[in-house]
């Protein structure tokens, strides 16, 4: 992003958190930097915004119970009241708007009392007037607008730094309409929204993990081959490969070293190369891995189907395929 245009203040825009607000100089300068499709899907996403907020606290003040499958139309069907239209904003430095008192405004709320159809615009101090809402719910209001702006800001340092959402990276789960249509715009999804289809991937992955274990404890017990059992017996020795079991796991199937590392070897690099990543409950058995690949080395018998349990174990929270 050398390209890009310094900002008046000085700020280093690629080292901003998330978390503080942009100021108002910052916006309207990486608002110049966006695209026709970009403005329009970011204009509409704050107002979308600021409408479900509204309903949302005017809903929970009423003892309406909001679930996240209901819409701005649904919310305003259960509060039946005051409904946020649209807050304009006349700029920096700029009063184009009058409320119904007279005062010049730079915000303008446009509000419509549902039951009485209709409609009024004010500014912030009659708006408690106007509607008989609580100081208690405008000031919840405005707390939400503030998280609102908060996601805006960090929509827009997103794509001030050129980052995208890669959508195959989710392959499998069910992607939110509203998720897909975020990216269609070439908006990058919000962390929330990211961090939301992380826990349904990792949850899916899961349950397949179960899946996959409920089949080796319902599989049929293996027999032995009987090549290897002569053979084993001929030398009055066990070989390292045979199957064995012990009073606490069902029979496995221990390979050769060789055959272990042939089949393995990538998956353990790749662990390797994440070890710090390793979560704090999981690195014992990283360790009992390792235990067990030194075992065959020195052709000792180990355990393959709890190696391989350990391994499954580790490959999904570092998202290994």
């Amino acid at each position: 992003m050398s390209d890009l245009p310094c900002f008046k203040e000085g700020v280093n825009m690629s080292l901003r958190s998330f978390r503080t607000p942009l100021t108002e100089a910052e916006v309207d300068e990486i608002y110049q930097l966006l695209t026709p499709k970009q403005r329009k899907y970011m204009d509409a996403f704050t107002k979308r915004s600021k409408k479900s907020k509204w309903l949302e606290v005017l809903a929970l003040k009423k003892g309406i119970i909001v679930t996240e499958d209901m819409d701005n139309e649904q919310l305003a069907e259960a509060v039946d009241d005051w409904i946020l239209v649209e807050i304009l904003d006349g700029g920096r430095g700029n009063r184009p708007f009058r409320c119904e008192c007279g005062m010049p405004l730079r915000y303008q709320y446009i509000v419509t009392h549902k039951k009485q159809n209709k409609t009024y615009k004010l500014g912030e101090t009659c708006l408690g007037n106007y509607t008989r809402l609580t100081s208690e719910i405008i000031r919840d209001i405005k707390k939400g607008f503030h998280s609102i702006h908060l996601e805006r800001d960090e929509l827009l340092l997103k794509i001030y730094r050129g980052e995208k959402t890669d959508i195959k990276e989710f392959a499998g789960i069910e992607i939110p309409q509203s998720y897909l249509e975020q990216i269609e715009h070439d908006i990058p999804l919000l962390d929330k929204q990211l961090q939301k289809l992380h826990d349904q991937l990792h949850a899916k992955r899961m349950e397949e993990l179960k899946k996959q274990r409920r089949v080796e404890r319902e599989r049929p017990k293996e027999i032995l081959y009987q090549g290897r059992q002569r053979r084993a017996t001929k030398s009055h020795t066990v070989p390292y490969y045979l199957y064995h079991s012990s009073p606490k796991t069902h029979l496995h199937l221990c390979i050769s070293y060789e055959e272990l590392i042939e089949r393995h070897l990538n998956e353990l690099k790749q662990i390797r190369a994440k070890e710090e990543l390793i979560p704090a409950g999981l690195r014992k058995d990283w360790d009992t891995i390792q235990d067990i690949v030194r075992a065959a080395k020195r052709r000792e018998e180990f355990d393959y189907g709890r190696f391989k349990l350990l391994l499954n174990n580790l490959k999904i929270p570092l998202r290994i395929q």
